[in-house]
């Protein structure tokens, strides 16, 4: 689905930059009640994915749908992708536990090669 869709990965890639990037976004879905999800991403174990319908909770139905249009997916199925693609992200954004440094939007176009493959 992701291979075959690339507009999936640049809209996470739109949603982590317009939430403030890692941190944002992590800090974002801690405050909606999912820390320790959220801190699973940027840890060095198991990543916790997270459901669809918690990610409407937290980034809102607006942006969700804006990305459903561009994919051609209803909203429900298009947060569930963004419940299992994000913390691959984030996780792959912060190696070591570490937040990444330098330009975000490099780092989340290159990481976009190993999805789109």
């Amino acid at each position: 689905m992701v291979q075959n869709n690339p507009q999936i990965v640049s809209g996470i890639q739109k949603i982590v930059e317009e939430n403030g990037g890692v941190s944002g976004i992590v800090q974002k879905f801690k405050d909606k009640g999912f820390a320790d999800a959220a801190s699973s991403w940027v840890g060095t174990g198991e990543n916790v994915n997270i459901g669809a319908s918690d990610v409407l909770k937290v980034l809102g139905n607006d942006s969700i749908q804006e990305l459903a249009k561009k994919v051609g997916l209803d909203s429900e199925a298009t947060a569930g992708l963004i419940g299992n693609l994000l913390p691959v992200v984030i996780d792959k954004l912060s190696p070591d536990g570490k937040e990444p440094g330098g330009d975000i939007t490099s780092q989340l176009t290159s990481l976009a090669s190993l999805f789109t493959k």
